[in-house]
């Protein structure tokens, strides 16, 4: 649970979901350029927030009384106002852009209307992804039979294959896995992706943790989980290159 209060955990989230927006505007091939906005937000998501949240938590927790909670609450209110302005300006900088490039194709290449359809043509995929792709193919698979096996099939594997990422959760006396989370870096903050045993089932959920704080949580349905997690895995594949060499060994046997 984290340590932060209720009313700085909402704010919390509101500005992550701003960032979250300014993050897939300047990153890319297709990104924008850097200026005073693509900058604040950058510094909002590497610095002001994580030391505004460890301002806070570096306040011993018998000490954290509600004057303290105020001041966090009114400073983190600060940056998302802030921050959605900066996003305000990198939304009018971004239709500009679109305009642009729209004349510039029709110039080019003349009308839409006036050109023929293009044939369908399925994409290929790229090695990393070819390669977790396989990987993933097998969990489709226990979690279509038996998701409560997904839990067990899951913690083998990834603790096999992507042992840094990975923490398994069992019984007092051990047993059967009954939860694993696995901590896949993302830019400059980890996504927790978790699945465990509950009463209904198992539960699957994804947390935004930023140096070590727990930013944000949501549950979602295990097709949910298991695509968001194949599309950050893949991604982590591509980048580490050991990782890699370990999968594609994997696949060689």
């Amino acid at each position: 649970m984290s340590e932060l209060p209720a009313g700085a955990l909402e704010v919390v989230s509101r500005i992550e979901a701003l960032l979250d927006e300014g993050r897939r505007l300047t990153e890319g091939p297709g990104g924008l350029g850097v200026d005073d906005a693509t900058y604040a937000l950058k510094e909002t998501e590497r610095r002001y927030l994580p030391d505004t949240l460890s301002a806070y938590l570096d306040i011993p927790p018998s000490q954290r009384d509600a004057a303290a909670a105020e001041m966090l609450v009114g400073q983190l209110t600060l940056l998302e106002k802030a921050t959605g302005q900066r996003l305000a300006a990198l939304a009018a900088t971004s239709r500009t852009t679109q305009a642009a490039n729209g004349a510039f194709l029709s110039d080019r290449f003349g009308p839409a209307e006036s050109l023929p359809n293009a044939p369908d043509v399925k994409p290929a995929e790229g090695p990393s992804r070819t390669l977790v792709a396989r990987f993933f193919s097998q969990l489709d698979d226990a979690a279509a039979t038996d998701p409560q096996a997904l839990i067990t099939v899951a913690a083998e594997k990834f603790s096999k294959l992507f042992p840094r990422l990975t923490t398994v959760k069992r019984g007092l006396f051990g047993g059967p896995p009954r939860a694993i989370m696995l901590d896949v870096p993302r830019g400059d903050h980890v996504l927790r992706y978790a699945l465990g045993a509950a009463r209904s089932g198992i539960e699957a959920s994804v947390t935004k943790v930023v140096r070590g704080v727990a930013l944000r949580t949501e549950i979602c349905d295990i097709g949910e989980w298991l695509r968001g997690l194949f599309e950050d895995v893949s991604a982590y594949v591509e980048r580490d290159r050991s990782t890699r060499e370990l999968l594609t060994s994997f696949f060689a046997r």
